[in-house]
């Protein structure tokens, strides 16, 4: 980890709409881009079905990571989707482990505008067992817009306000 890099985020996608904005966070936020593992849940008709049905039941199995522990970051940004109004299960599944967080958690969420983001947070919320320091979300159909523009600016200034770190607009 490069010692001025205080914030890691942390992200997970399928179809590419939540990678592609964890990279702009990353790049926003000086912060070090980490991928989440579930290889349970790739591209495709079974794939989406597995998802939805997993996050239905709420089964949120973490799947081996390259890290054990993100404690050493002060802080920590979630980037994914939303699942049948819930974060993606592998996002859950990380806020309910045993890996070591840091003290401030933040939630950036994608969605394909089916559904609201608030029920999503209040549950990240409730795996996380605490308050997340900032929260965000983004209808897919919004990428690559000044919405999106707009988003992710005000998102890094949430982090940057709970010391997450130096700010870099986002173009």
């Amino acid at each position: 980890m490069d010692q001025a890099r205080t914030t890691a985020v942390v992200w997970f996608s399928i179809t590419g709409h939540s990678q592609r904005v964890a990279k702009k966070l990353a790049e926003a936020l000086n912060g070090d881009l980490i991928a989440l593992h579930a290889p349970a849940y790739r591209p495709g008709v079974l794939g989406y079905m597995r998802a939805g049905f997993d996050s239905l039941r709420q089964k949120c199995d973490l799947a081996p990571q390259e890290f054990t522990s993100l404690e050493h970051y002060r802080h920590l940004v979630l980037c994914g989707p939303v699942w049948t109004s819930y974060p993606a299960t592998p996002l859950r599944a990380l806020l309910r482990s045993n890996i070591g967080l840091p003290p401030a958690v933040s939630l950036f969420l994608t969605s394909g505008g089916h559904s609201p983001a608030q029920k999503a947070f209040d549950t990240a919320e409730a795996d996380l067992g605490r308050t997340l320091a900032a929260t965000a979300s983004l209808s897919n159909a919004a990428e690559q817009t000044e919405t999106e523009t707009d988003a992710l600016n005000q998102f890094v200034s949430d982090v940057r306000a709970h010391g997450g770190t130096t700010l870099t607009p986002v173009s």
